[in-house]
């Protein structure tokens, strides 16, 4: 009876330390997705919502061509925004962390000014630096190249690319920062005596234990692009809109939510599906990596 009497202050405890938490979860996570999915199954009118069961929003979904092009524009741009965020952020990382010494914290500090700025104001920022009277076509024109501004930089895929991997750069930064600042100079002091070079180090040493870090980096910036809305509406145009700008459509446009709704839905289980296999190849890996050591 002591025993139990003992457990229970604990329990009690642990109960209020994490109830503050699972309520913020209740509230502000399930409660708005489970009506997502209510909506997603209900009937639109001209003057409000039917609230009947129907499949009638996830068919159309399913069904439309132009949904398959937009998601499949936002998977690529998406995967190419987050390789490239990531290609560039992982060296940079590595090279603040291994060559700054007292000062990597001042470079990484310069890497994510930019997460304090603004989300709108750095992509008008590019929009300005893209633009036909923007900085690249001046540049392009004092140094020779055209003879007249060129629109091929704006509303493009590309642009939208480029700006999203700048978007991207500093979350993969941070994730492989954080982790590389950890890692001990004594190991690579020791792979140094054992006769391995830099790149051998970083290769085989190094890489392994940042992995992980990275592609948490790489999966956060590719759900970031995947939804965007905003960058395809200031610096895609037609050809660059992505599959977040066709679901605002849906719910401001058209005014139909149960469509958007569904069509919400299919995003997130689009990049929900995706992560999931990146996840589970991850894993896979790192199982035949074990077997083979």
């Amino acid at each position: 009876m002591s025993v139990v009497a003992a457990r229970m202050p604990r329990s009690l405890g642990r109960a209020l330390t994490t109830a503050p938490a699972l309520l913020w979860i209740a509230v502000f996570v399930l409660a708005p997705n489970v009506i997502l999915v209510l909506y997603s199954f209900w009937k639109n009118q001209i003057f409000g919502v039917q609230k009947t069961f129907t499949l009638d929003n996830y068919s159309q979904v399913i069904h439309s061509d132009t949904v398959l092009t937009l998601l499949l524009r936002s998977f690529l741009i998406a995967t190419v925004a987050a390789t490239l965020a990531t290609l560039i952020a992982f060296p940079l990382a590595y090279v603040v962390v291994r060559y700054f010494g007292r000062r990597k914290f001042l470079a990484a500090l310069l890497v994510i000014v930019p997460l304090w700025v603004s989300f709108l104001m750095r992509v008008f920022s590019w929009k300005i630096i893209l633009g036909e009277n923007g900085i690249l076509n001046g540049f392009l024109e004092q140094t020779g190249l055209i003879s007249k501004p060129s629109g091929i930089f704006l509303f493009s895929p590309w642009a939208v690319g480029i700006v999203m991997t700048y978007v991207g750069i500093p979350y993969v930064f941070l994730a492989a920062y954080t982790l590389l600042d950890r890692i001990p100079p004594s190991l690579y002091e020791a792979a140094g005596d054992c006769g391995a070079s830099s790149w051998h180090t970083l290769r085989t040493v190094i890489w392994p234990i940042a992995r992980p870090a990275v592609v948490v980096g790489y999966m956060l910036v590719f759900v970031i692009v995947f939804g965007d809305y905003v960058t395809p509406a200031l610096v895609g145009g037609f050809s660059g809109t992505m599959i977040g700008s066709f679901v605002l459509q849906a719910f401001g446009g058209l005014n139909n939510w149960p469509y958007g709704a569904a069509l919400a839905l299919t995003t997130v289980v689009c990049a929900l599906v995706f992560l999931g296999l990146a996840s589970l190849l991850l894993r896979k890996r790192y199982v035949l990596e074990g077997e083979t050591a």
